[in-house]
């Protein structure tokens, strides 16, 4: 009987042990991309690039989003859904950037969906090089917040 008791418990244990071990995966997807940005900067050894934009000139291209997508993979946060549609379009343009991106959210006319248009100048980074003197005053103006900084950085360089 005790025997018996044993092997019952020991497939119970087992039994609950491996019910304990399924999960469940929930999909999710977030983008990044690159756009022209006037505040972001990043300076490892200082390099300065030239934007070739593309003879294609000013493009529009609308991607459509299902509801599901939209606010349950993307969480219905219109930034992640503007980066999504800067990535895709930077891929079909096999562009670096879009430069002076602008975005067109809006739902479907029969309310299943949305469709998000990009409008901008897809462009690619050329002629990278080390940046010179010359280039020290754009970083220095950059960096500066007021006007009167400004001013105190044009007496410096003098």
């Amino acid at each position: 009987m005790k025997k018996l008791l044993l092997v019952l418990t020991i497939i119970a244990i087992c039994t609950t042990m491996g019910f304990a071990q399924k999960t469940t995966v929930k999909k999710i997807q977030d983008t990044q991309a690159r756009m022209l940005d006037i505040k972001a900067t990043g300076y490892v050894k200082p390099l300065a690039v030239e934007l070739k934009v593309s003879s294609a000139g000013r493009i529009s291209q609308s991607w459509p989003l299902t509801k599901e997508q939209a606010e349950n993979e993307m969480k219905g946060d219109l930034v992640n859904i503007r980066s999504w549609a800067l990535f895709m379009t930077c891929e079909k343009y096999a562009a670096d950037v879009i430069v002076a991106p602008t975005f067109n959210f809006k739902s479907t006319d029969d309310g299943n969906g949305y469709i998000i248009t990009v409008v901008g100048f897809p462009a690619n980074f050329v002629n990278w090089r080390t940046i010179t003197e010359a280039d020290y005053e754009w970083i220095q103006m950059e960096r500066t917040q007021t006007t009167s900084d400004r001013e105190n950085i044009k007496a410096l360089i003098k």
